[in-house]
């Protein structure tokens, strides 16, 4: 019996496929280290302080272990931060020097558990808030590391606060220990906003949801009502009740408005943790530092505490 053609032709394309394959592996030794900047101004109550994160990157088959860790963070470096004319120094601070309960209330403002912290976290800061916070201003970032000078610059933007939020059963499903969150907007007509949120029960950290971002592309200057998930970090387990309230519990929900460029740099990286294997497209990064890689971000926030209700 002769086998059907489209079977024959199948088989002679798989076998042609395979003879084309060619593992590639990338040369470690093409590999150039830069420089990785993480810096934010914050506009908002009880924000912390302009700070800044400056680190090396690494090859993608480095080993990596807390002495390596330790040594990515860039010591010594002359960071200036310009706004309206005046120029503004940050100073280096590591964790390790801050008495409790300083430490702990640093480490929780930047989402970062203290009990899963090998390393010792350093940054660069505007310990005295020396620097004037207002809606408008743009700001010039200017790092010198030897003889290496990377710059960036970033604006802060008009806040949208949420005007409303409220809590429902959750769709289509018969739960009475968990509830959906609404909510609603008044975009504004007159520009172009960008929106990041976090959010934390009680006793909680916040943290940015896994995909945090959005801009208002759809609904431009509308009165805008929409459900916004409880916050779940990329590293957490996924289940029936994942972006739902716990009812009575009082959560906290942190929401900034903010820079075009920082709604780039967030986007395409929650987009990247999205694509993978090996038929995945390639997503690079945008960042805005000039001579390295990253962002130099501003962001004004507004802060809701709100109880849960039973049903």
């Amino acid at each position: 019996m002769k086998a059907p053609f489209n079977t024959i032709l199948s088989i002679c394309l798989v076998l042609f496929l395979m003879s084309c394959e060619e593992d590639i592996t990338p040369d470690p030794t093409l590999y150039k280290s830069q420089y990785v900047v993480e810096a934010y101004l914050e506009k908002s109550e009880n924000a912390l302080p302009p700070y800044l994160l400056l680190t090396r990157s690494i090859g993608f088959y480095a080993k990596i272990d807390s002495v390596v860790l330790k040594n990515l963070f860039v010591h010594g470096a002359k960071i200036t931060i310009e706004a309206n004319g005046n120029s503004y120094a940050l100073e280096e601070i590591c964790l390790n020097q801050l008495p409790e309960p300083l430490r702990s209330e640093v480490l929780n403002g930047l989402g970062i558990n203290s009990d899963s912290l090998a390393i010792d976290f350093c940054a660069y800061a505007d310990l005295n808030g020396s620097i004037p916070l207002n809606v408008g201003q743009s700001y010039h970032l200017q790092i010198v590391v030897g003889q290496d000078t990377l710059r960036a610059s970033c604006y802060i933007p008009l806040s949208v606060n949420i005007d409303s939020i409220w809590f429902g059963n959750l769709p289509g499903k018969q739960n009475d220990s968990f509830a959906q969150a609404f909510c609603i907007i008044q975009d504004n007509p007159q520009y172009r906003d960008f929106y990041r949120y976090f959010t934390a029960g009680k006793g909680e950290s916040l943290v940015p949801n896994f995909s945090s971002v959005t801009n208002d592309f759809f609904f431009d200057g509308q009165r805008f009502k929409f459900t916004l998930n409880k916050a779940q970090s990329p590293e957490s387990g996924f289940s029936d009740t994942t972006g739902y309230f716990r009812r009575g519990d009082t959560v906290t929900i942190k929401w900034c408005t903010i820079n075009d460029e920082q709604f780039d740099f967030w986007n395409t990286l929650e987009v990247s943790r999205t694509r993978q294997g090996p038929f995945s497209s390639y997503v690079r990064i945008k960042g805005n530092i000039d001579n390295g890689l990253g962002i130099f971000g501003a962001q004004h926030c507004q802060t809701y505490r709100i109880f849960v209700p039973f049903k």
